[in-house]
């Protein structure tokens, strides 16, 4: 009887048990993450009954969890990529909304600035136009503003997105760190309460939105967490303890942020993130606003380059040169905020082109002129201030090496705006010549060149103008006849020289008062003559117009006192000439120890100063013994008064040679053993109210006769040409230019405004160009009328017909003071509208309207990733359910499965109990 009350009364609590699992099944049918849980029932030992075993009852052997780690791992995996799209697709359509919008986007504003320019050019005098056409370029600058801005308030909601994205994590961090520490009071994952590993999957589940994570779990279920690409790496979940996420933002490129790991402890920035939302917005940032930030500011930097471009070379109302009309801070993040209208004053718009072309009402021809500045020609030798050191003395020339093969050697550019320039050529050889060009072959100085060095010379590479032709008329010419009236001198030259004087009556320096400059004679310097001359022949040079008879001698070589003398005897009004012969020798270079002998003129032989061993023991006693032989040298030497030993020639001897013997070489004065030329000085007396130069030219001699003198050749530009001009060398050998001028640079487009031209056209196939003002023919080209569209360039002004001229036409060129009535320049700002100025080849509305197609096709690639991504979260939910999920039917058939268990157990109870009180009837 106490078997069968123990079978049933076992029953009745193993179902009892069993029908509170499926109704806790039942109660949380809607609670996320929870797992379905089983009763395991396992029947008790049975009991042997004399020799039958017999059935004991049941017992409830543990509550199973329902769980499957492939699916719950493929469940997080599947979320991580679907949480990804969502910001994406979110954040790339409000983009799209704002930058193709019609009353945001940049099109119609766009539209609406070029309209007004077209308004404009028909209509450039109108002040009504004018002020239109501001008032759309400040709504186009508002409107690059506006769009910047609402990039910004998308970039400052995504970084708050990130910034709560990683709190969120970490609060999720923390509560991993807390389940695991329950977790280690049991040591086997079976041990664990079931609703406990619920929610340690539900947090992995819920961090798996924000984050792809890698998962690992311990023999007791608590969870290693990383979100490196190992589960070793970048962990932020270990056991009990859990590392911070923080995040740190670039202010040079906002799009971009760092996330680090443990930002207070031992930081390390993330290797890298894959999946869910952090990653979505973080690939929004870089793909989508970083890259239309970066489109919209690099438009607005080209337009706003591009228009200025323009409209600083234009004419206002005023008739001055346009200023910028937009204004842009290209180093701003955001560059396209900062972009503002310049000018407030709708008469400063500059409509106008800063040149105009005027046909002749008298031409024949019919041919329409346009006209457009086209740049500076670049082509040709080195900017002469970079090529060369503002310094005429020997010291600083540059050495020159035209070659037999190619005799011509380019030098330099003189850029517009030098004034007085003087090129020098030193040490000049036989047949070498220095020659100066304009850029369309005007030859200003030096000596006229054969046609074969013109070919040679006159090409683009050296600079010239396409169709440059050689002219001799303006070479070496002064005076009225001169190349834009400058005076050229070629030879060697000295100008009348100025000394500032000033009171010093008071004691303080600092109350001297300056006074007129004083005139200092002109004074033709020579470095040192050739030695071993015996003659320079007659007809070679002419000095300030008088030619030089022969300079020779009877017996000897020629010495710098005879070349004076020679010239101071020619006569020649207000000339004097004199000699020298002075050398500086350093007192560290001197050999005190070593021998010396010295000559000087036509001595037949050296003096022996000192011999070896010399017993000098200081620079003075060198001197005292140079000077204790001067009767026989005719040399004497000094302390000079900057410090040096200076050898010259005793009184009555000045200029003549001084040699070293070459036997007691090394010498005491460690010089090289040669004879040392003197120096010839000429100067001219000043006469009141007349300019009194000193100029030594040729009448048959050339360069390399003048350096026999010690003279370097020069070409001497008083004035300015207002254009480049270009320097050559011609003729093979070695020489040293220097140059020595006043003035800077100027810009050069500004220069040609003021000279007004005019082309002439002699003939259907040549024409002239002229400059007004002086009257000087600067090109003579040929004209091939055959092109479709006739055109040519000068000085950087492209000339456009629209016929081929006729003889007899003419067209004046000048700097359109007066640009009220012109529209020339509004129409080229016009026809930047249609100008590929982008990359790629785009316009700038096409580069707009690409960009925002672009952020279309990533938003939409990312809605069709998000609807595939749906489908395979589906799968995944579907699969995790399946071994997880409470099914109310499967509950429902279990319910009542154990509620007729139940009921039956409950029944035997009931059997037992009548059993028992029969048998307690029993009397």
């Amino acid at each position: 009887m106490t078997d069968l009350v123990s079978v049933a009364s076992n029953a009745v609590q193993s179902y009892q048990r069993a029908l509170g699992t499926v109704s806790n099944n039942i109660a949380n049918v809607s609670t996320d993450g929870y797992s379905r849980q089983e009763v395991v029932l396992a029947a008790n030992p049975v009991a042997k009954v004399g020799t039958v075993y017999l059935g004991t009852g049941v017992t409830v052997d543990t509550v199973k969890r329902q769980y499957d780690t492939f699916a719950e791992t493929n469940l997080r995996n599947s979320n991580s990529e679907l949480s990804s799209q969502e910001p994406m697709v979110n954040y790339a359509n409000r983009v799209i909304d704002i930058m193709g919008s019609t009353s945001m986007g940049l099109s119609g504003a766009l539209d609406q600035f070029f309209n007004a320019a077209r308004d404009l050019s028909s209509d450039p005098a109108s002040t009504v136009m004018r002020g239109s056409f501001l008032r759309d370029s400040e709504n186009l600058a508002a409107r690059f503003g506006e769009l910047s801005g609402q990039l910004d308030l998308v970039q400052e909601e995504t970084d708050e997105a990130v910034k709560s994205y990683a709190n969120a994590m970490n609060t999720i961090f923390k509560q991993l760190a807390a389940v695991n520490t329950q977790m280690t009071k049991q040591k086997s994952v079976d041990l664990q309460p079931a609703d406990l590993l619920d929610q340690r999957d539900v947090l992995l589940k819920d961090l798996s939105s924000y984050v792809h994570i890698k998962t690992g779990f311990a023999e007791n279920g608590a969870v290693t967490v990383s979100l490196g690409p190992s589960l070793t790496r970048d962990v932020v979940v270990d056991g009990v303890k859990s590392f911070m996420l923080g995040t740190n933002f670039n202010s040079a490129a906002p799009e971009k942020v760092s996330l680090v790991l443990d930002p207070y402890g031992a930081s390390t920035t993330l290797s890298g993130i894959s999946g869910g939302k952090l990653s979505g917005i973080m690939s929004f940032r870089e793909q989508v606003l970083g890259s239309s930030r970066s489109s919209l500011d690099t438009l607005a930097n080209n337009f706003v380059k591009e228009v200025n471009a323009i409209h600083t070379s234009g004419i206002d109302a005023y008739g001055n040169t346009g200023i910028e009309l937009f204004t842009i801070d290209t180093n701003s993040v955001g560059a396209a905020g900062t972009v503002k209208v310049n000018l407030n004053d709708p008469l400063k718009v500059s409509a106008a082109a800063q040149f105009r072309i005027i046909e002749a009402p008298n031409n024949t021809g019919g041919a329409d002129a346009g006209i457009v500045y086209v740049g500076k020609p670049t082509n040709g030798p080195p900017d002469i201030t970079l090529a060369l050191v503002n310094n005429p003395s020997s010291s600083a020339a540059i050495t020159v090496k035209p070659t037999v093969s190619r005799p011509v050697a380019a030098v330099a550019t003189i850029p517009n705006g030098l004034e007085n320039i003087s090129v020098l050529m030193g040490e000049a050889d036989p047949g070498q010549e220095l020659q100066i060009f304009t850029r369309d072959g005007r030859q200003l100085a030096g000596k006229k060149v054969d046609t074969a060095t013109q070919s040679l010379i006159l090409t683009e590479a050296n600079g010239f103008a396409t169709n440059a032709s050689y002219s001799d008329t303006y070479l070496n010419v002064n005076g009225a006849n001169s190349y834009k009236d400058i005076n050229v001198f070629y030879g060697a030259k000295a100008s009348v020289g100025a000394v500032l004087q000033a009171d010093s009556t008071e004691t303080d320096p600092t109350k001297h008062s300056t006074l007129a400059k004083v005139a200092v004679p002109a004074t033709l310097q020579s470095d040192r003559i050739q030695t071993g001359l015996t003659s320079i022949a007659s007809g070679l040079f002419k000095l300030n117009g008088v030619t030089l008879p022969e300079i020779s001698v009877l017996t000897g070589t020629l010495q710098a006192s005879d070349i004076a003398t020679k010239i101071q005897a020619a006569g020649i009004s207000g000339i004097t000439a004199s000699a020298k012969n002075e050398i500086h020798i350093p007192v560290n270079q001197l050999k005190l120890d070593l021998p010396l002998s010295l000559k000087s003129g036509n001595a037949s032989g050296f003096t022996v100063i000192k011999a070896v061993p010399t017993g000098l023991t200081s620079v003075q006693g060198l001197i005292d013994a140079i000077n204790s032989k001067s009767s026989s040298t005719d040399v004497r030497a000094y302390l000079g008064s900057d410090g040096t030993l200076v050898l010259t020639n005793t009184t009555g001897n000045e200029g003549k040679d001084i040699a070293i013997d070459s036997s007691a070489s090394p010498n005491a004065l460690g010089l090289k053993a040669i004879t040392y030329g003197g120096q010839i000085s000429i100067s001219r007396a000043l006469v009141d109210g007349v300019d009194t130069p000193i100029e030594l030219g040729f009448a048959n001699g050339a360069p390399a006769d003048l350096a026999k003198m010690g003279f370097k050749t020069g070409a001497y530009l008083s004035g300015t040409a207002d254009e480049d001009l270009l320097v050559f060398v011609t003729g093979p050998g070695e020489a040293k230019v220097s140059t020595g001028y006043t003035g800077k640079p100027i810009d050069a487009k500004q220069a040609l405004r003021t000279a007004p031209l005019q082309v002439r056209f002699d003939s259907p196939t040549h024409f002239s160009i002229v400059d007004v003002n002086t009257d000087t023919v600067v090109a003579s080209r040929n004209f091939d009328p055959n092109y479709l569209e006739p055109a040519f360039t000068y000085q950087g002004i492209q000339i456009s017909l629209s016929n081929p001229p006729k003889a007899g036409d003419i067209f004046v060129i000048d700097g359109n003071k007066d640009g009220t009535g012109n529209n020339e320049n509004m129409l080229a700002l016009i026809d930047l509208e249609s100008e590929p100025v982008m990359g790629g080849g785009k316009t700038f509305a096409a580069a707009y309207i690409d960009n925002v197609n672009d952020m279309g096709n990533i938003a939409r690639q990312a809605t069709i990733s998000q609807s595939a991504l749906q489908v395979v979260y589906d799968q995944a939910l579907s699969a995790r359910d399946q071994v997880s999920g409470v099914s109310l039917d499967e509950e429902a058939a279990d319910l009542v499965r154990y509620q007729q268990a139940y009921q039956a157990a409950a029944k035997i109870l009931q059997v037992a109990s009548q059993l028992f009180d029969s048998v307690l009837q029993v009397r």
